[in-house]
């Protein structure tokens, strides 16, 4: 089956392949080399702030921003209960548990209300997942985390470029993890970056992730630490897509407004927008107001070489995820099972019409 319209192609240009070879041609293709403390670099001063430390995945950028935070065995780490999985498995993966909650439904992101409700003496940190690229109630949720002295881990897998009240997200929290998968705004092929507050738990996390092993010392580990090293190759592709990362979110965001015009209030709950921050534009993402097969709907428009993908599947029905849930969660279920993400890159005008005009079409197809 050909797709003609993919959810997200990443954008490559000449300076990203440049970057790449070059880095080859050095011989210094893994976790040394040049790239790695020019990408960290040119992170940062895009960010504004932080101490970045850049990993091989956005997943283990979550594991190492937990680790390093020292939460262990028997901590317990509040989570949404809408968001891709990697969230709670770099929980239950560091040894700590895991406390699902539910989301705000017009923003889909934790809702602030229901934190206090699952606080107790064990619980060390929340994790805001700025899902889509929407950022959560940032303040509502300093305040609580500084009643209860509990760290805040920003997800920003997706939403590098999002501002709440005009400051980056991910410089508010006490770590945060940012992904550069393939369908990422900015791309290393796989890859990631943790950036973090404190200087002190910097240098403890660069540490971590090179297996422990001392910065002064050759093969003497100072703690239990793991392999998240970047490579030098994805950090030169880095350093080229950071450079142009405001071209590419003015791209996404293009495409946004166009769906947000065009396609009907009366068949779609489409994304919200709010004086106090601004999306990422990393997937565009609309709730299916009727009754309808999603899956049926998504295949037939495969049929049709258009990729269109469910939103992510609620936590609490996932069997390896129910026995951290307690109680009802009416937003994150529905969201998780009416919404879909429709092509977000590298699509034109009349390419965006055409998908809307067949998406509609088998969203009427249901009564």
């Amino acid at each position: 089956m050909n797709i003609n319209f993919a959810i997200a192609n990443p954008i490559l240009g000449k300076d990203d392949f440049f970057n790449a070879i070059k880095a080859i041609k050095s011989g210094w293709i893994s976790s040394r080399g040049i790239y790695i403390k020019k990408f960290e670099k040119e992170f940062k001063r895009y960010m504004g702030g932080g101490f970045p430390i850049s990993v091989s995945n956005g997943t283990v950028a979550l594991e190492l921003s937990i680790k390093c935070l020292g939460i262990k065995s028997g901590d317990e780490v509040i989570v949404p209960n809408f968001t891709f999985a990697a969230t709670i498995n770099a929980v239950i993966n560091c040894g700590a548990k895991p406390v699902i909650i539910d989301v705000e439904k017009d923003l889909w992101t934790i809702d602030p209300n229901q934190i206090e409700k699952v606080i107790t003496k064990k619980t060390k940190a929340l994790i805001l997942v700025h899902i889509y690229g929407q950022p959560c109630r940032i303040d509502a949720i300093k305040k609580i985390a500084k009643k209860y002295r509990l760290f805040i881990i920003e997800d920003c897998a997706e939403s590098i470029g999002a501002t709440y009240k005009n400051k980056m997200v991910g410089l508010d929290g006490d770590c945060s993890s940012f992904s550069f998968y393939a369908n990422k705004t900015i791309t290393t092929g796989e890859g990631g970056m943790v950036l973090i507050k404190n200087k002190k738990i910097a240098k403890k996390a660069e540490i971590i992730k090179n297996h422990g092993m001392s910065n002064k010392q050759k093969y003497y580990h100072s703690c239990v630490g793991s392999n998240y090293r970047m490579t030098n190759i994805q950090a030169a592709i880095g350093l080229a897509q950071i450079k142009k990362i405001r071209k590419l979110l003015n791209l996404r965001k293009k495409i946004f407004l166009i769906y947000n015009n065009l396609l009907s209030d009366r068949l779609f709950e489409k994304i919200k927008s709010n004086n106090w921050s601004e999306n990422s534009y990393w997937l565009y993402y609309v709730i299916i107001k009727k009754k309808v097969n999603i899956k049926k709907i998504i295949n037939n428009l495969k049929k049709q070489g258009i990729e269109v993908i469910p939103t992510f599947y609620p936590l609490n029905l996932m069997k390896p995820y129910s026995k951290y849930a307690k109680g009802k969660f009416p937003n994150s279920q529905y969201i998780g099972l009416r919404g879909i993400c429709l092509p977000s890159s590298g699509i034109s005008l009349n390419n965006q019409k055409f998908i809307i005009n067949k998406l509609t079409k088998e969203v009427l197809k249901f009564k």
